[in-house]
């Protein structure tokens, strides 16, 4: 990525937040924005590459870590059984829905398959930076969007390791579902274990060096490292991101590293994170797909909000934190992007179907923001 884009994204993500927040909007909206306009569906400034999005993957992991050690972990506990409850109707209900809207609409039926797999997608990055932007990241809803949010992520990795498996797809499907499920559980196990036994000996230590910021560039090693090592295996690294922010909440020095990754997060890399998302967008040759485009987002709004609305009612959630978690759970975000650009690579997916879809996952993670804000503000 060069100077000028660097500063570009930057100027573009700043100007677009100002304006945002004049429309009392969240300025998660207008960072997308500005890749919106600067990518191929506006000006076409700039364009996703793989530089950008290395950047970009730095930002989801600090956005995610930030919502780890903000967190009560007490209230993540307390709220599990919940938060299982509302990300299995939230992962079931479009599942299924989109299966079958699929093959009514005349779909393969490994297509549908695959409709079914990117729509029961939850983005839990977008979600808790809303959360996070208006202080509800230790509420009672909060904590049963966060906890579903992340259990949705799990789900729709091992639905699409499941997906590549039964159709062959990719380079991965050598591997035994059972051996990578394994895997991804041992990982966490002994990651948490670690960090528990390592961090409250190790960061004491660190914090009596002389070097300014040895404890926060400490903290961003193991965030990245460690998040790096879980995608090789086929884990989420916002999800383990999440798990090391919450890990680290437990120690003296969380709000000084908390403080620390804010700065650096919310002013360089989350917003690139969010900006690269817009340029993600084109509508070359997507006129004729309107009329579908419209159905698949209504789709996509509905049978997510109604799961997680109707899963947190049937755990006794009151109704208005059930609006919020409903709302909340609708954004596909990052997670449904990943998966079609897996699709995509391992051409399973065509370029013209993916632009489809891309359009279809970035108005539900515009929805989202902007209909969760009136109703964490009530």
């Amino acid at each position: 990525m060069t100077i000028w884009t660097f500063g570009l994204i930057l100027f573009g993500a700043l100007m677009m937040s100002w304006l945002a927040e004049r429309l009392r909007l969240p300025t998660v909206v207008g960072q997308i924005g500005a890749g919106i306009i600067l990518g191929p569906a506006g000006f076409h400034l700039l364009s996703a590459n793989h530089s950008l999005a290395t950047w970009a993957e730095v930002g989801v992991l600090l956005l995610m870590f930030l919502a780890g050690i903000e967190s009560d972990l007490g209230l993540l506990k307390r709220h599990a059984r919940q938060a299982v409850t509302v990300a299995l109707a939230g992962v079931i209900t479009p599942f299924a829905v989109f299966l079958i809207l699929g093959l009514i609409l005349g779909m393969t039926d490994e297509k549908s398959l695959f409709w079914a797999v990117l729509f029961s997608a939850t983005s839990v990055s977008i979600t808790a930076q809303i959360l996070t932007e208006y202080h509800q990241v230790k509420s009672d809803a909060g904590a049963t969007i966060l906890g579903a949010a992340v259990l949705d992520d799990i789900l729709a990795i091992l639905m699409w390791t499941v997906y590549q498996t039964v159709f062959g797809i990719g380079e991965e499907t050598q591997r035994p579902l059972w051996f990578t499920i394994l895997l991804m559980v041992m990982f966490l196990l002994v990651l948490i274990a670690v960090l528990l036994y390592v961090l409250p000996k190790i960061l004491p230590a660190i914090g009596r060096l002389s070097l300014p910021g040895a404890v926060l560039t400490f903290a961003l090693v193991i965030v990245l490292l460690s998040a790096t090592l879980s995608e090789k295996i086929g884990l989420s690294g916002a999800i383990v991101a999440f798990v090391v922010g919450v890990l680290f909440s437990r120690q003296k020095s969380a709000a000084a590293i908390e403080h620390g990754v804010t700065l650096i997060g919310q002013t360089v890399f989350i917003p690139i994170f969010f900006v690269n998302i817009g340029l993600k967008v084109t509508l070359a040759g997507q006129l004729a797909n309107l009329p579908l485009i419209a159905l698949l987002t209504v789709f996509a709004i509905l049978t997510k909000f109604f799961g997680a609305y109707f899963g947190a009612r049937l755990v006794k959630v009151p109704v208005r934190d059930a609006r919020v978690v409903g709302v909340g759970m609708v954004s596909r975000g990052e997670m449904a992007i990943v998966i079609a650009d897996l699709a995509l690579s391992a051409h399973a997916l065509s370029s013209g179907h993916y632009a489809m879809l891309t359009l279809v996952i970035l108005l539900t993670t515009i929805f989202t923001p902007i209909a969760l804000k009136p109703l964490l503000r009530k």
